[in-house]
């Protein structure tokens, strides 16, 4: 006799959820045991950074991406769309560069006064801003890196010989 199944996957519009009953679980357990707060503050700098791809290929392509809810993460979908390496380097560097807004306005705003609290955000989005530039895949600077790779790559192709 089988136990209930479980769905793997939970679609609700343009949002997706991979084990949705793990990712919670977790979530909630994390969260329980979080009693300085800093974990909610580096899960809100880390869906921000989201926002910032979502807001980019809002402008580039006229419609929202499939963005997809993971125990390790929220990863945005492109698969299908056609994206030139100039299009590819620019998405990849709006999470950054939208950690990077933050901590830029987040410091200007609290340099007269900076609580624990202001400073935890400032930290949580350097980090999460730095972290994903790294160049290892998927993070967002192995997107950048290849966008940089091929569009190089386009330009010797094409040069005279």
């Amino acid at each position: 006799m089988r136990g209930p199944a479980f769905p793997r996957r939970v679609r609700v519009g343009r949002v997706v959820f991979r084990d949705p009953l793990c990712t919670c679980a977790l979530l909630y357990i994390l969260l329980y045991f979080d009693s300085s707060g800093f974990l909610r503050l580096g899960l809100l700098a880390a869906a921000l950074h989201e926002c910032g791809h979502i807001l980019v290929f809002a402008l580039l392509f006229g419609r929202l991406p499939v963005v997809e809810v993971t125990m390790t993460g929220l990863c945005m979908r492109v698969g299908g769309t056609h994206l030139t390496p100039g299009r590819r380097f620019v998405l990849a560097a709006a999470g950054p560069g939208m950690n990077a807004l933050l901590a830029a306005v987040w410091y200007a705003r609290a340099s007269a006064r900076l609580t624990v609290w202001g400073a935890a955000f400032l930290a949580a989005n350097v980090l999460t801003g730095a972290f994903n530039l790294l160049p290892i895949p998927p993070l967002d600077g192995a997107q950048m890196l290849g966008a940089c790779w091929e569009a190089a790559r386009k330009k010797l192709q094409s040069a005279p010989k």
